[in-house]
């Protein structure tokens, strides 16, 4: 090991000398003053200083050895006469690898030397070691937070410092609650953010809402990992954390999209149903033979196309002057035959309310909800009424449906007077006699 020797007594630095090369080690130079020690080691740092506390010239040992230690990282054993307690004070403030007090001997000399080579290992090692860690904190794509005991921050890496909206300088030191608050996304009250088994969704944790210091709102993933010591105690946490905010919505993009694509295809079915029950409706009403089979096809096809409404069918009889319900599905609307309302013969939608001005003869009085009555015609005369009611006007959207039975079956029942006007006169066709 080389040695540099800082004495400015001659005889000592001699006889330290000629014991250092005893023991094994060798001896890079010997200087009297603080400065010429600094020179000396800017030019060749060597491997250890033995450094004389008291020095002539304007720099002290101690000085001398902070300064040597804190550019170019040797390490320091301090050699002195005085023992009082200043100065061990002093000396101790410049954190030296090891102390002797004059006189001493060759072992102590040597086993000094030794602890101080070993702790300057074990130093640089925790060094590269820290190194190593900070450089791998800085560099991760991650928000990392460190903090002491008390929740001071102690350590804030770029990513963490960008998403917070602040420096990694100016955070040191600072309560953890200063930058980094927490709240629930769904309700907006306070996260906890302490050392936990977060909840989690699809194995990853579940993103709480992050509100920085500039007033952005970031989702966030976090986990919280408590520092402890050996004998249990708590030295700080460790946060770790990451913006989803951007996988998030191309998340909720995905779920909408599928959403739609869910609906389009129900929708899709649906017409498909529709038009298939419609087609059936068709040929049925066009191979009926009489009234009762049209009013039978009507209503299967609303209690197929129109599950959710309540419909009646109701057909004019002249000779009571009443409208009787001839068939329904659902709940029936109308139980008894009814007089023509004013309504009748009109194609009538609303969204009934209380204090309705029309009270229809065709929906009982009181139900508040979607209501149609959409007349059914043989030829231009109005014979009935499809009468619907559906409780929740947000979940109905079948008027266009109602309104193309109906047609339907006045084209059904015009059909129908047509053939049995036919046959009537061919009953009455001379060409019989």
């Amino acid at each position: 090991m080389r040695v540099l020797i800082v004495e400015d007594e001659l005889i000592i630095a001699q006889d330290l000398s000629q014991t250092l090369r005893r023991i094994g080690h060798s001896v890079a130079d010997v200087v009297t003053s603080g400065e010429a020690a600094l020179a000396t080691v800017a030019r060749q740092p060597p491997d250890l200083v033995l450094m004389d506390i008291r020095l002539s010239g304007a720099m002290d040992g101690i000085e001398a050895a902070r300064q040597i230690y804190s550019r170019w990282g040797v390490p320091v054993v301090f050699l002195t006469a005085h023992a009082d307690d200043q100065t061990l004070r002093e000396a101790l403030l410049a954190e030296p690898w090891a102390y002797l007090l004059k006189p001493f001997d060759e072992r102590e000399l040597e086993v000094a030397i030794a602890v101080a080579a070993y702790k300057h290992r074990l130093e640089r090692r925790l060094q590269a070691s820290e190194r190593h860690l900070r450089t791998t904190l800085t560099s991760i794509g991650d928000g990392v937070i460190v903090t002491d005991p008390q929740s001071r921050i102690t350590f804030v890496n770029p990513v963490a410092a960008r998403l917070l909206g602040i420096s990694p300088e100016e955070a040191i030191g600072w309560p953890l609650a200063r930058v980094y608050t927490l709240v629930a996304t769904n309700t907006g009250l306070p996260a906890d953010s302490t050392p936990h088994h977060p909840e989690s969704v699809n194995g990853l944790p579940a993103p709480v809402t992050l509100l920085t210091r500039n007033g952005d709102r970031l989702l966030v993933e976090h986990t919280v990992a408590q520092i402890t010591a050996d004998d249990g105690t708590n030295e700080g946490v460790v946060i770790v954390f990451r913006d989803v905010s951007e996988r998030q919505r191309a998340i909720n993009q995905l779920q909408e999209a599928k959403r739609r694509l869910q609906t389009n295809q129900s929708l899709l079915e649906q017409r498909e149903q529709a038009l298939a029950a419609l087609g059936t409706l068709a040929h049925t009403l066009n191979a009926a033979r009489s009234r009762q089979e049209i009013y039978a096809a009507i209503i299967t096809a609303g209690a197929t196309l129109l599950p959710g409404y309540r419909g009646s069918l109701l057909i004019y009889n002249p000779d009571t002057d009443l409208v009787h319900p001839v068939g329904h599905w659902g709940e029936p609307l109308v139980h008894r035959p009814v007089p023509r309302c004013s309504c009748w013969g009109e194609r009538r939608w609303a969204l009934s309310l209380a204090g309705d001005s029309h009270v229809c003869n065709f929906i009982p009085n009181g139900l508040l909800g979607e209501r149609m009555s959409l007349p059914i015609r043989q030829h231009d005369e109005v014979i009935g009424v499809l009468s619907l009611y559906h409780p929740d006007p947000a979940q109905s959207s079948g008027y266009q449906l109602a309104a193309m039975i109906a047609e339907m079956a006045s084209l059904g029942c015009g059909a129908l007077a047509g053939k049995h006007a036919a046959k009537a006169m061919n009953r009455a066709d001379p060409a019989d006699e």
